[in-house]
């Protein structure tokens, strides 16, 4: 907390004394103002961090006894202070409704010519329409992360408040459309979802032009409108769903109508989305779409319909990563993926436990000669035969090698690995390798840069429990 020292010395003698009564004594060198205005040129304020990183310098200094309340009015003097002294912030976030409560930063001098420099706001929390409005000098947001409006339970009526929802809905939906150059926008809800209300992706019309991220996490579709505000984003170039629910093929249909023909990244985790919209999604960007995640998928059909629709339309993916290999049949649409992949540079896929004996060499055997980074982090089981034949088919200069689930590595592998991969491997990830001797780790970490194995005292619990097995 050193480097809050000078901002400290930039108060004046009556915000000290304001301290000093509430029980905290600064420190000699705050007496001196700086040389330097160092909150002159504050560009980045975060309220829930500087709050905390007081409270913890606070219970660093024993010497003195500052209550909560004393931190309270420690962090409001420094607030006030850098929205006073700084032209412009750009980048504001506020982890905490509580904080806001507490802080009208809105309010304090200087805001009015200082926050509407704003580009990067971050606002989480219950209840936000206020803030929003409090904010509504800000037009040039580029890019927002922000929490969906929840339901409330009316006691009286004994249901959902439906009006009080619609009216937090429509605070955000005022501040999205009051944009004039809105890029990348988070929409997050919780574990048990949140309803958007159509006002909310309907809003993103307004961005069209400009909008070129979008993530939904959380969130709850049931019985929503059609997508026409996401479709209407024709620059769309990062679409992702984590952890969203009751989509259909219905109110995904804009998204294939209108086409996204600059989508370069596609991340599905932990969501329903059809499987015609992701392939239809995939065969529309064609040869811009670069990066594709699915992870906790429906099936393992949809993971192989999803990549023959890669295959025969997306020849420049350049990385692709999967949590649904559960099979054969996964693996056989994962060779076809890397056969069909000519600028593919980073594959990682995990899923079930597998004997890959049989099925590893072809892995090899489909990987181009321009991957670079292979992660496969699931417990497989395989002979140091079928592991050399892997490498030996595998023609790509690997510069990153993970094999984290794999029991099966021991002295043999390693030695495999340096002899094919020796000359180009920057990191090796073998941490489950508990049966493989010390020695042999330090013998590949002269060669390989970075090697992640299991610590000395897991290789040693291990080893003697197999020695007392024998």
């Amino acid at each position: 907390m050193a480097s809050s020292l000078p901002n400290l010395s930039c108060l004046s003698e009556e915000e000290k004394k304001i301290l000093n009564d509430n029980g905290l004594n600064l420190p000699l060198s705050t007496e001196t103002p700086p040389t330097f205005d160092y909150a002159k040129y504050r560009r980045v304020l975060h309220i829930g961090g500087l709050y905390h990183h007081l409270w913890w310098w606070c219970n660093l200094r024993r010497d003195e006894c500052i209550g909560a309340e004393g931190r309270w009015i420690l962090t409001e003097l420094l607030l006030k202070l850098f929205i006073s002294r700084c032209p412009a912030i750009y980048r504001f976030s506020c982890d905490a409704t509580c904080l806001l409560e507490k802080y009208d930063i809105t309010s304090y001098p200087g805001a009015e010519s200082c926050l509407p420099h704003i580009r990067r706001l971050t606002l989480t929390g219950k209840r936000l329409r206020k803030y929003f409005e409090k904010f509504s000098i800000c037009h040039g947001i580029r890019q927002l992360k922000t929490y969906l409006p929840i339901y409330e339970w009316d006691t009286e009526k004994q249901c959902r408040d439906i009006e009080k929802f619609e009216a937090e809905a429509e605070g955000l939906v005022d501040f999205i459309q009051a944009q004039n150059n809105l890029q990348d926008l988070e929409l997050h809800g919780d574990y048990y979802g949140h309803d958007t209300g159509g006002r909310i992706i309907q809003a993103l019309e307004s961005q069209a032009k400009s909008l070129v991220r979008l993530k939904l996490s959380y969130v709850r579709f049931e019985g929503h409108p059609p997508f026409y505000g996401i479709g209407a984003c024709k620059n769309l170039e990062i679409l992702e769903f984590d952890g969203c629910d009751g989509l259909t093929s219905e109110m995904c249909a804009p998204l294939i109508t209108s086409s996204l023909p600059r989508l370069s990244q596609l991340n599905i985790s932990n969501s329903d989305l059809p499987v015609d919209i992701v392939s239809a999604l995939s065969s529309n960007a064609n040869t811009s779409l670069l990066e594709v995640t699915l992870c906790s998928t429906q099936s393992s059909e949809y993971l192989v319909q999803v990549i023959e629709a890669l295959v025969s339309h997306c020849p420049n993916i350049t990385k692709f990563e999967s949590n649904q290999i559960h099979g054969t049949e996964e693996v056989s649409a994962i060779c076809s993926l890397l056969s069909n992949s000519q600028h593919l540079e980073s594959l990682s896929i995990y899923g079930a436990s597998l004997d890959a004996e049989k099925f590893l060499p072809a892995i090899g055997q489909s990987i181009p000669n321009s991957l670079r980074r292979l992660c496969i982090s699931s417990e497989w089981q395989f002979t140091t035969t079928a592991f050399e034949s892997f490498l030996e088919h595998c023609k790509a200069p690997l510069t990153w090698l993970t094999l984290s689930g794999c029991e099966c590595i021991t002295d043999e592998y390693l030695e495999l690995v340096v002899q094919y991969l020796g000359k180009t491997l920057q990191y090796l990830g073998v941490y489950r390798a508990v049966y493989t001797r010390m020695e042999s780790f330090e013998r590949v970490r002269k060669v390989i840069p970075e090697v992640n194995a299991p610590e000395e005292g897991h290789l040693r619990f291990y080893q003697r429990r197999c020695q007392r097995d024998d």
